[in-house]
């Protein structure tokens, strides 16, 4: 048996290959550690994104678009969403929250919850039970044979492989 090992990339060097001025977007080339891989991203200054992801997901300049911002004097702390503010901060959390009152000051709702036993069954009692409701595509071959054989339908019987349990 092979011993594996999982060996954690680490960036060793950022650098800018291409830039263009009035796109506001440059290419840039990382090499990882041990020579285990070069990567190459586009940040667009000007669209605030970088081919990562991380800049539009987190709203936060990632490592490419720091890079970038520091080869050609932009400041990256100017390329930081509005909500990181701290006066977006402030302003969300300087409103009063109303705590929810306990069940007897709720109204009463205009329908009523019926539970059916039958969406959850647990065909193995040690297992935990799904929230998922099944379908015709759960079913097994076999029961697809059994429905088709119900039906009579002898070509269906015969395309089907034998299932081993």
């Amino acid at each position: 048996m092979q011993d594996v090992h999982i060996l954690a990339t680490k960036v060793v060097e950022h650098t800018v290959t291409k830039y263009n001025h009035s796109q506001q977007s440059a290419s840039i080339v990382i090499r990882c550690q041990n020579g285990h891989g070069i990567n190459t991203h586009v940040v667009k200054i000007a669209n605030q994104e970088c081919s990562c992801g991380k800049w539009n997901q987190f709203g936060i300049p990632c490592s490419h678009a720091q890079k970038v911002c520091g080869a050609y004097d932009i400041s990256a702390a100017s390329m930081v969403k509005d909500y990181y503010d701290l006066m977006a901060y402030n302003n969300t959390y300087s409103k009063h929250f109303e705590p929810v009152q306990s069940e007897d000051y709720w109204e009463d709702p205009n329908f009523q919850l019926v539970h059916d036993p039958t969406i959850r069954i647990s065909t193995h009692p040690s297992r935990n039970q799904t929230t998922r409701i099944h379908n015709e595509m759960d079913w097994r071959q076999t029961r697809a044979m059994q429905e088709a054989q119900q039906q009579g339908d002898s070509s269906i019987q015969e395309n089907m492989p034998e299932e081993d349990c």
